[in-house]
């Protein structure tokens, strides 16, 4: 692989890092949103998928029109962001690292909070329509003030209306983040043991720092620079060598 190919993987790498950490910032105050990063590929594995017979595969390894892409897609941290006090005691959250379980149109999806709301028809759905999978009474106007206990049981007075179903996964850094704080299963399997409890009246904060987003865009930015200037004084090396080839 010569220097020209490492350079323009490079800056793709660069171009995909960028395009996280612009979404990052701007989801720093989105509730229950999860930080997300770019793996990048060790230089031997990339390589070792690049070079054939000692020769360069530039032209059909880079596609000029998709810097902005990546083969490499973003890894979710996963870690807890900090419970903040609310107003509300529909906004439920899962302390620890479990999830629940919502249905969607798509199939079962899963949140770790959601600010609650009941449907004419008697449900409890998130926000954005989704209604809380294993519950299966009705919400009753006037029969009483919902609330929810820490192992997910709701009750509206006195009258128990269902059970939210609360789970944890193995590698949930392999789930596949949907937006608005819904997550597939993707790669990540559920896993045994406690997954937490329940708390009302919370919301979990962005686990974005934005001090270290930025100290992340600056480094990218300079080292895309850098390649920059890298692949441009190859490209009038080249160009030198070529000239001189032709005098004689």
């Amino acid at each position: 692989m010569d220097a020209m190919t490492i350079a323009a993987l490079s800056m793709q790498d660069d171009m995909q890092r960028l395009n996280t950490i612009s979404q990052n910032l701007a989801n720093v105050a989105t509730s229950g949103y999860k930080r997300q990063f770019v793996q990048s590929q060790d230089f031997a594995s990339l390589l070792g998928s690049t070079q054939l017979s000692g020769h360069s595969r530039l032209a059909s390894q880079i596609d000029p029109n998709s810097l902005a892409r990546s083969s490499v897609p973003a890894a979710l941290d996963m870690r807890a962001g900090n419970l903040r006090a609310s107003a509300n005691v529909l906004d439920v959250v899962v302390e620890g690292e479990g999830f629940f379980e919502v249905s969607t149109a798509q199939g079962p999806a899963f949140m770790r909070q959601a600010s609650l709301r009941a449907d004419p028809g008697g449900r409890l759905l998130t926000q954005q329509g989704h209604a809380i999978a294993g519950l299966r009474a009705d919400v009753r106007p006037g029969a009483g003030d919902i609330s929810f206990s820490p192992q997910g049981e709701v009750r509206q007075g006195e009258r128990s209306i269902g059970q939210i179903r609360l789970l944890r996964f193995n590698q949930a850094n392999l789930l596949q983040s949907l937006g608005h704080g819904l997550f597939a299963q993707g790669g990540a399997s559920i896993a045994d043991g406690h997954p937490g409890n329940l708390r009302s009246g919370f919301q979990e904060a962005s686990n974005v720092n934005s001090a270290q987003e930025m100290v992340q865009l600056t480094e990218t930015v300079r080292h895309f620079e850098s390649m920059q200037k890298a692949m441009q004084g190859y490209g009038e090396v080249y160009a030198q060598t070529l000239r001189k080839l032709g005098e004689f």
